[in-house]
């Protein structure tokens, strides 16, 4: 088959990913925050979903702006937040009046608790977060009083709150591994409706190791990946440096096309330098895995704990990657002709792929 011939062959393979990939193109939808906070009487809470899901609640098939937000207040706190009280011991707390703004893509939800003297711990059940309308993958990044994290989701939805005066719950480590596997893609219910919102940095660790190589190389390029993804994460999170996700997702986007075009440009021959490039792209997604903690606004060891536990669970996420596709290709290293077809052509789609993404995130 001719180059003329793989490269038509690797642009309709691209339409039909860029076709379905639409809804992975910025990570928005399948992720919340929300932050509760002990206060005077009871409790504060600001809960942030992206404007879609927003717009779902809503019953809008459009992007909302700042003024629908603000006309369907009550009606988007009552089908999120308000459909269950906060619950105590000595009585249900009253929900006060509560807002909503725009900020980007980001609808955040304010409000506040009056709960009953003497209160010292409470539960809050989060029904909402199995509503039909919200996509099965979606989770509920939480920050519960001074230091508990977790994650609300369909199977754990119900969320434990240290009263005012009372103890915080504990800070859950396993909750970051769970969200940096399932933000790069690689828990198995990122996969349940299609595409992960990972699916870009899914892409980007394949075109990474598609050329191949020894497994020393194949494992240096995945080190440099972490090494330079941890760099930035680190500093982004402790707030050294925070660049906007308005900046960063492009740039993420381009780190794909970038990636993918040296597999092209080489002939889908492995190359000895391929960690530094890993290492260099790894320092833009780093920016992107801390934009994915911020919403939490983590402050002193609970940073420490967040970085920890979410840098892990996203490397286990690329061990989980690198596993699957490492089998095809140790095959295709033994089908030569084979491999000259498949591995071009997976890079033009890669490429085509991350241009598709870079053009609709500016």
């Amino acid at each position: 088959m001719s180059w003329h011939h793989r490269t038509l062959l690797a642009a309709c393979a691209v339409v039909a990913l860029a076709l379905t990939a639409q809804s992975a193109a910025a990570h928005p939808i399948d992720t919340g925050y929300l932050r509760v906070d002990a206060v005077a009487g009871g409790y504060a809470i600001a809960l942030d979903l992206d404007v879609e899901l927003a717009g779902r609640f809503l019953g809008s098939a459009r992007r909302l702006d700042a003024d629908d937000l603000a006309r369907g207040a009550e009606a988007l706190a009552e089908a999120t937040y308000r459909r269950a009280a906060i619950a105590t011991d000595e009585g249900a707390c009253q929900w006060t009046a509560g807002e909503v703004t725009l900020d980007g893509r980001t609808a955040s939800l304010t409000a506040r608790a009056a709960c009953p003297a003497g209160v010292s711990a409470a539960r809050w059940a989060l029904p909402f977060v199995r509503d039909p309308l919200v996509p099965s993958t979606f989770q509920l990044l939480a920050r519960a009083g001074a230091d508990g994290v977790t994650i609300v989701e369909r199977g754990a939805r119900v969320l434990e709150l240290g009263g005012p005066g009372g103890d915080a719950p504990d800070l859950r480590f396993s909750a970051f591994v769970a969200s940096g596997i399932a933000h790069i893609g690689a828990a198995p219910s990122e996969w349940r409706e299609g595409l992960p919102d990972g699916i870009d940095h899914i892409l980007f660790v394949l075109a990474l190791v598609l050329a191949g190589g020894t497994l020393a190389q194949l494992a240096g390029t995945i080190t440099g990946f972490t090494l330079g993804h941890s760099i930035t994460l680190a500093i982004a999170a402790l707030g050294i440096v925070r660049p906007p996700a308005g900046l960063i997702e492009p740039l993420i986007a381009l780190t794909i096309v970038a990636t993918a075009a040296t597999s092209l440009a080489r002939g889908g021959r492995p190359s000895p330098h391929r960690w530094k490039i890993a290492l260099a792209f790894g320092l833009i997604h780093g920016f992107a895995f801390a934009n994915a903690l911020a919403g939490l606004e983590l402050s002193g060891p609970r940073t420490v704990v967040a970085l920890f536990g979410y840098n892990l669970g996203v490397e286990l996420g690329q061990l989980v990657i690198l596993v699957a596709i490492l089998p095809l290709l140790l095959w295709l290293e033994r089908h030569p002709k084979l491999r000259a077809l498949a591995i071009p052509s997976a890079a033009a789609a890669i490429a085509l792929a991350g241009t598709y993404w870079f053009l609709q995130r500016i």
